[in-house]
């Protein structure tokens, strides 16, 4: 029990280092921020912008967005004011700001572990879609690891290789992680409109693909926890 609250609390911890990053840049660039969440599910509490929700494994934060906002309820045409719109940034902005989050992380994984972070962020990322691929197999194998790390190591270790792990995760080409986001922003030919087909159907596919590998390690880590008790 003691080693899994020190996941939750380490994991907790860096979601809301790296959702705090991109919104305090974000606004440091000019743009507005709509919401900033912690944790995923229903609302628990929220403070004008910021909400509190109860699975403390992530966040996110929602930018203003003209693509996704129906800005001409606010003022006449000649009068919506754009510059402070995601979408309106150049595409330098655009590219950098989801990186940065996973950017916040990696800057982690290498104050705890300056020696070891890059090689643990490098094989993150074979280890997060091979574990996926055989959550009875590979992922058991790393949860052992992992868990074994957290059973020998204080806090900070496992804070570092955790902001190591996430950086990667985080840096994967999929639509809801920054790497994917980075990726979209690239590959568009207009940043002020919608996606083209193709680019929509690509992003649907991600999401499939996330939502699968979420499932798969959702899987794993249940059928570890149920063999430790």
């Amino acid at each position: 029990m003691l080693v899994a609250l020190k996941f939750i609390a380490a994991i907790a911890l860096l979601a809301a280092l790296h959702v705090s990053v991109m919104a305090v840049l974000g606004r440091l660039l000019g743009i507005a921020v709509r919401q900033v969440s912690l944790g995923f599910g229903p609302v628990l509490f929220s403070f004008g912008i910021f909400q509190l929700r109860p699975l403390p494994f992530g966040g996110s934060v929602t930018f203003k967005d003209t693509r996704s906002e129906d800005t001409t309820d606010e003022a006449p045409a000649e009068q919506v004011h754009v510059d402070d719109a995601f979408d309106h940034k150049p595409r330098a902005v655009q590219v950098l700001l989801p990186l940065a989050g996973a950017a916040s992380l990696a800057l982690v994984a290498l104050l705890l572990h300056p020696g070891s972070a890059l090689a643990s962020i490098g094989h993150g990322f074979a280890q997060i879609m091979a574990g996926g691929a055989s959550p009875l197999g590979i992922a058991q194998g790393l949860i052992e690891g992992a868990h074994a790390f957290a059973t020998q190591q204080g806090f900070l270790p496992l804070l570092g290789m955790l902001a190591a792990k996430l950086a990667a995760l985080n840096l994967l080409p999929l639509p809801a992680m920054n790497g994917g986001q980075a990726l979209l922003a690239l590959m568009k030919r207009d940043l002020h409109e919608d996606s083209s087909p193709w680019l929509q159907r690509l992003t649907e596919w991600g999401l499939w693909l996330c939502v699968a590998l979420a499932l798969s390690w959702a899987v794993a880590i249940g059928v570890f926890a149920v063999q430790v008790l």
